[in-house]
């Protein structure tokens, strides 16, 4: 029994191995080729194994596709996690999830955003496979959960006054995730930046995201300076009262 254990827990092990073997050659073909075009021969070619085996894993190239979003999708909600379990101040916190998230973009950019020409909610609708819509769901429920966490530092810099937008926590977390995606994409071609423009490119992702950050937190201290004559008032106001009532 023991060694029939042993061996089950040894084939699972080679299985979870092949599997991420298959993705990791899946990613670089949907890189080249982007998701429309990749083809199960292609990701078998580049993973050095037959079309068969990747069958024994996967029921379609979206399977694989779907499954790959789902894993990168979890790393980068552990990488939040790390930085929200390190209790940074919220600002700083935002600044920290920011790196994270560029950090994912190098190395998902290719495989993930540049590659689905298909919104990812669209994919739902070809859908057919149990295992399918399985690995959709995860990876759903994945992009939902990195969102929330996200969105909750954001919250957080919100309720202590330190930023302000009529847009709310939500709608400042979507900017701030378009902010970082439009920088990195535009900043790809460091060539022709740095040479048909004159504009260094380094660093600035980064550079983006605190730029918006200092206008959310001048919007803060402007709504701060203007809520303070009016308490004044409302201060001055009562004890005006109070003389009167003596």
């Amino acid at each position: 029994m023991k060694l029939s254990l042993k061996v089950r827990e040894r084939r699972r092990v080679e299985n979870d191995a092949r599997a991420a073997r298959i993705m990791t050659a899946a990613a670089r073909v949907f890189a080249r080729r982007g998701v429309e075009n990749a083809t199960m021969e292609m990701i078998a070619h580049e993973a050095n194994v037959a079309v068969g085996t990747i069958y024994l894993h996967f029921a379609s190239r979206d399977e694989v596709y779907l499954n790959l979003c789902a894993d990168r999708g979890a790393q980068l909600g552990a990488g939040y996690r790390e930085v929200i379990a390190g209790g940074l101040k919220p600002l700083d916190e935002i600044r920290a999830l920011a790196q994270v998230y560029i950090e994912y973009l190098h190395e998902s950019a290719d495989p993930i955003l540049l590659s689905e020409p298909t919104p990812y909610y669209e994919i739902r609708k070809r859908l057919r496979r149990s295992s399918e819509i399985r690995a959709f769901d995860r990876g759903s429920k994945i992009r939902q959960e990195v969102f929330r966490l996200f969105e909750g530092s954001v919250k957080r810099a919100f309720d202590r006054g330190l930023i302000a937008d009529p847009l709310g926590p939500t709608g400042v977390t979507v900017a701030i995730w378009s902010i970082l995606n439009g920088a990195f994409m535009v900043t790809r071609d460091r060539e022709y930046l740095l040479h048909a423009i004159g504009f260094e490119p380094q660093g600035f992702v980064a550079k983006a995201l605190d730029s918006y950050l200092q206008g959310l937190a001048a919007a803060a201290r402007a709504r701060s300076r203007q809520s303070k004559p009016a308490r004044r008032s409302r201060g001055m106001l009562g004890t005006a009262r109070k003389g009167t009532s003596l």
